[in-house]
């Protein structure tokens, strides 16, 4: 049964949990170290990513196996690498989709406007043939 190796800047919900177990067969959900972790949610915009790339793989060649699960998503350049790096390795890299729901709070001639982001379910980064 496969892992499930997390790379977010946040924990999974109970639901995004759920679908694991349930439509993956995922035992295990592990996240990275505390540093690793900080250094993905602030990748420097000025500066190369090769750095956090390939920290992130080496954590993966240290940890996982062929057919573990890889939850990706972040800076778009970085991310597109490690799909890359996750397809030719064996793991299997996954995205969540989210249904976007807007809230407008009106005061006076004041609008705010609240997103919130509620999971729908992953979907697997493939290649196109």
């Amino acid at each position: 049964m496969p892992r499930t190796f997390c790379l977010l800047n946040h924990v999974l919900t109970q639901k995004q949990l759920a679908e694991l177990g349930e439509k993956f067969n995922s035992i295990e959900v592990v996240y990275p170290e505390k540093n690793l972790a900080e250094l993905w949610a602030q990748i420097p915009p000025e500066k190369s990513n090769e750095e956090v790339v390939g920290s992130v793989a080496l954590w993966l060649k240290g940890e996982s196996a062929p057919g573990d699960l890889f939850i990706i998503q972040g800076e778009f350049g970085s991310t597109f690498t490690l799909v890359d790096f996750a397809l030719k390795n064996g793991l299997v890299p996954l995205y969540a989709t989210t249904r976007r729901v807007a809230r407008e709070f009106r005061s006076g001639e004041t609008v705010r406007r609240e997103y919130v982001f509620e999971h729908v379910c992953f979907k697997k980064y493939q290649y196109f043939e």
